[in-house]
């Protein structure tokens, strides 16, 4: 299938790569198919060589891609208890877990925080997802990410935008 992007042109995505969320993203319930694209790795991660940095790309709306990361690659001590039920039963081998990154631009420049409290879960087999909103835990929505206009400008794309379309193996 052909999935339209304002960031990254226009994809062929094999039917096997699309994540159905069934409950839509908080504030997105309408969006419920997307495609998982491997970003690289997010600078200064610490497990290089994988990918560590993903856009979570709506099939339906070229405008809707959110950025992800893998949340051990930039906060080592992420510890949360998932429960595979919250995503259809899915073996805990074969959860993706994501953050979703938010871009303020203040002050002439730009910040980075990924919300560490809701995580996105993907069952990796199924191709199922669903955001979760950790009960009992204390980490942040807005955990600092990046604060440089360089290193901000890699990170989000604005420097040369490479994607990977078949990224979704091994963990993500």
């Amino acid at each position: 299938m052909q999935v339209d992007t304002t960031r990254f042109g226009t994809l062929e995505v094999a039917d096997d790569e699309l994540v159905v969320f069934d409950d839509g993203l908080p504030g997105f319930r309408g969006r419920r198919t997307m495609v998982l694209l491997g970003g690289g790795e997010l600078p200064g991660a610490e497990h290089e060589g994988s990918h560590s940095l993903f856009w979570l790309q709506d099939v339906v709306d070229p405008d809707l891609a959110f950025m992800t990361i893998v949340p051990w690659a930039a906060y080592p001590d992420y510890d949360i208890d998932v429960d595979p039920t919250d995503v259809d039963g899915a073996a805990i081998d074969d959860l993706c877990v994501l953050t979703i990154v938010t871009v303020r631009r203040e002050n002439g420049g730009v910040r980075l925080t990924s919300n560490l409290l809701a995580p996105v879960l993907i069952d990796t087999a199924s191709k199922k997802g669903r955001q979760v909103i950790l009960q009992n835990q204390d980490w942040p929505v807005q955990a600092p990410l990046a604060e440089s206009s360089r290193e901000v400008a890699e990170a989000t794309g604005s420097a040369d935008l490479a994607v990977d379309a078949n990224a979704g193996g091994a963990g993500c």
